[in-house]
């Protein structure tokens, strides 16, 4: 089996990985879906503070495939070493990797950049590739989860409902009918499915200092 697996907050990794599984003609599912073994897998993840998102370790380590190819969208100035990271973590043989310039999760609108022709080629005619080893800040890995915290709020407005939708979402289990836990990791998976927009989000001055910077716009595929 063929699959296309994503891990997504905003939805933009998600746009990504249904245009790959259309392109490619491989199933689609999230990482929570993702069972069984595959002969070629493509998954797709957003980089967090210049690395994989960590809840994903344990995904990584237990993917069962043959072939593997690793699609990281990032929204900033660096993209890190996501890539490299995650493929440290993987069993199977690393086909293709890529970085794909997309909007960040805290910013509001922007265009999905699909993947180039160059990544279809290769996940469809595999060859083991290596993934050098980018630059990446000495502080991105310092306390990531307990700094997203600090730079954005998250807070329930009085349009919700109390569907429980919120809850299902959060990949750590951190919110209940709106209301957030110290286990927050600030993905905003939450803020992004809630039906009634009731998650209202407030970033600090530091944060949009960051967020008014030069972005990156460079696609880069391995």
């Amino acid at each position: 089996m063929n699959a296309v697996i994503y891990f997504s907050c905003s939805g933009q990794s998600k746009a990504v990985a249904e245009n790959l599984a259309e392109r490619l003609d491989f199933t689609l599912s999230d990482t929570y879906g993702a069972q069984g073994n595959f002969e070629t897998a493509v998954v797709v993840f957003p980089v967090h503070c210049q690395s994989y998102p960590k809840i994903l370790k344990p995904f990584f380590k237990s993917l069962n495939a043959e072939r593997v190819a690793l699609i990281a969208t990032y929204g900033r100035a660096n993209c890190g070493n996501a890539v490299y990271e995650a493929a440290k973590l993987i069993k199977g043989e690393i086909i293709a990797a890529g970085y794909l310039p997309e909007k960040h999760s805290y910013c509001d609108g922007g265009k999905t950049v699909f993947a180039p022709d160059e990544l279809i080629t290769k996940i469809s005619n595999p060859t083991p590739v290596i993934i050098p080893k980018r630059g990446k800040s000495p502080f991105a890995g310092l306390f990531p989860e307990a700094r997203s915290r600090a730079i954005i709020k998250i807070k329930r407005s009085e349009k919700c409902v109390n569907c429980g939708i919120c809850g299902g979402l959060c990949p750590k289990g951190a919110i209940e009918n709106g209301v957030i836990s110290s286990q927050c990791i600030r993905c905003l998976r939450c803020v992004y499915g809630c039906p009634e927009g009731a998650l209202q989000v407030k970033k600090s001055r530091i944060l949009k200092r960051y967020l008014d910077k030069p972005r990156q716009d460079e696609i880069i595929i391995y």
